[in-house]
């Protein structure tokens, strides 16, 4: 289960691997020109964020991204392990099962969807409002942990995206951009 605490959830700015046709796992890889302008573009909207504490996928890209758009923030930074990218055998794997992904009959899929939970439940452990830097690929884990309705579970680069419980304790997610 995650900790039910509000968070704030950005997908790493654009890279190479992301555009390429090719499907092959992704590298530890930097931004490309478009990823940079992606991460400067949200840059503003995260410094009027509450936000005291940033955790971050080890990954060049996550790492990357993490420092542009949190340049003005008064926080404090976390590199979690936990919060790195699957492998697109496991995407394949766990994006094709959908809600069911937690159940998955492949124990690789069940692995990074305990990895998934470890590391947002990490990240939440950390003082005040948390800013989460990672991968597509952790924000679909975490969707499907929080069954998330309404919300796109595949989610575009750089698109900030405030994961709060509702009244009721169901968790919600909402975009901070169109």
């Amino acid at each position: 289960m995650i900790t039910k605490k509000e968070f704030y959830f950005i997908r790493h700015g654009q890279t190479d691997y992301n555009i390429s046709n090719a499907k092959i796992d992704h590298e530890d890889v930097s931004l490309n020109a478009m990823g940079l302008k992606q991460a400067q573009a949200i840059e503003a909207i995260v410094a009027q964020l509450p936000i005291k504490s940033v955790c971050y996928s080890p990954f060049k890209r996550a790492k990357e991204t993490k420092e542009i758009i949190s340049s003005r923030l008064q926080a404090l930074h976390y590199e979690i392990p936990n919060l790195g990218e699957c492998s697109m055998q496991i995407w394949n794997d766990m994006t094709t099962n959908r809600y069911q992904a937690i159940e998955s009959p492949h124990i690789h899929v069940k692995r990074f969807m305990e990895q998934a939970l470890r590391g947002i439940n990490q990240s939440l452990s950390k003082e005040g409002a948390v800013l989460v830097v990672a991968h597509g690929g952790i924000h679909w884990a975490i969707c499907c942990l929080m069954e998330i309705s309404g919300h796109t579970w595949m989610i575009d680069n750089c698109l900030p995206v405030h994961f709060y419980p509702d009244a009721n304790g169901q968790w919600q997610a909402k975009t901070l951009i169109r």
